[in-house]
């Protein structure tokens, strides 16, 4: 590794394509989400978070959209969102999951994220990372799942943020505090935010060092994986935003 994190992402150059995000319907994704965690009366009345404190910007240098009495979602059109779903736009979430499968599976080489969650360390691919922010206050679901922590409306985005350490570990406890991060990922049709702990590096792997088959090692925590990969004497699990927005989602 060359670089930290933060110089990483302070040297890439993807931003929004010059127009502000345009008002949106709700795709599938985030309709089949409001109706059965929050209805939509209730989205209206979640505060806009227009000007999020960034630790790091990734795939999307957003800019701020200006709140409403009824904030309105919006679909952001970014670099990011661009380069690593443009195969998935119009597919099925099924789909999505398995483009994105393939393209990590053709490429000669993966640059990676490490992010660690309940003590344990996991991979993001460069590209499925918009921004990372650090702690921002939620509104509460009480019909979701435990590993629902709440959903904030992200510049006119409904974005579900999600206790990552849930799906990945069975003994793992729900945090979310302030010095929690987020990660904000694009999955096709729904926008989500991984709670994390901290990130930690970035890596280039060799797809000679991936490992297709992470049920072998995470059992059912797989379901949220990609593959893993080998850096030096240790094997990490690369983690499938896709696959955690189809959980919310089904």
């Amino acid at each position: 590794m060359v670089k930290t994190p933060a110089e990483y992402f302070a040297d890439l150059d993807l931003h929004l394509s010059g127009k502000d995000a345009a008002t949106a319907p709700l795709s599938r994704a985030e309709q089949s989400f409001v109706e059965k965690y929050l209805g939509p009366d209730a989205l209206a009345g979640i505060p806009v978070i227009t000007a999020p404190e960034p630790l790091m910007q990734g795939g999307a240098a957003v800019q701020p959209v200006a709140a409403s009495p009824a904030p309105a979602l919006v679909t952001a059109s970014s670099a990011a969102e661009r380069s690593f779903a443009a195969a998935t736009e119009e597919a099925e979430p099924v789909d999505a999951v398995e483009d994105q499968r393939r393209l990590l599976f053709s490429a000669s080489e993966i640059q990676l994220v490490s992010v660690r969650i309940a003590g344990t360390s996991f991979l993001l691919p460069i590209m499925a990372i918009s921004e990372v922010l650090r702690h921002m206050p939620l509104a509460l679901l009480p019909r979701a799942p435990r590993h629902v922590a709440g959903v904030i409306n992200l510049r006119g985005r409904l974005t579900p943020l999600v206790h990552l350490c849930m799906l990945v570990s069975s003994d793992a406890a729900p945090r979310y505090n302030a010095d929690s991060l987020v990660v904000v990922c694009p999955c096709g049709g729904i926008q989500i935010g991984l709670i994390i702990d901290k990130v930690e590096n970035i890596y280039t792997v060799q797809q000679q060092e991936l490992n297709w088959n992470p049920e072998t090692h995470f059992g059912e925590a797989a379901e949220c994986l990609y593959a893993l990969a080998r850096i030096g004497e240790h094997l990490y699990g690369i983690l499938a935003p896709e696959r955690i927005g189809q959980i919310l989602c089904r």
